[in-house]
């Protein structure tokens, strides 16, 4: 029986840290700064509650976008107005694409800090 509890706690812990490590694309919260390469503006991405919705701040943009998960990225897909703005952040290399279509269509891309959770 002690071994039986033994074996137990074993396989159990390793699945317990790995659900502390949890990060962005495993749905846990975070907070992520992404500075754009073309003019130094930056943007706050931000994930609360596991879901799949987030908030989007930026000197234009403030809102509550819907959160598409894709390979090592996340999608924050935010329709404003007459525009959608879509905001790709890779999770690998911390880089950021994002693109606006509409009346204000925009292009821009940069980099990212380390997601706070």
């Amino acid at each position: 029986m002690k071994h039986l509890i033994a074996l137990t706690l074993a396989l159990g812990l390793p699945s317990l840290a790995l659900a502390s490590d949890a990060g962005p694309l495993d749905g846990a919260n975070f907070v992520v700064t992404c500075v754009s390469d073309g003019d130094g503006s930056t943007v706050t991405l931000a994930r609360s509650g596991a879901t799949d919705a987030g908030f989007i701040v930026t000197d234009t943009i403030r809102g509550e976008p819907r959160i598409l998960s894709g390979v090592n990225s996340l999608t924050f897909l935010h329709i404003m107005d007459k525009d959608v703005v879509t905001f790709v952040v890779d999770f690998d290399d911390l880089s950021y694409d994002m693109a606006t279509k509409g009346q204000h269509a925009a292009n821009d891309r940069g980099s990212c800090d380390n997601p706070i959770s």
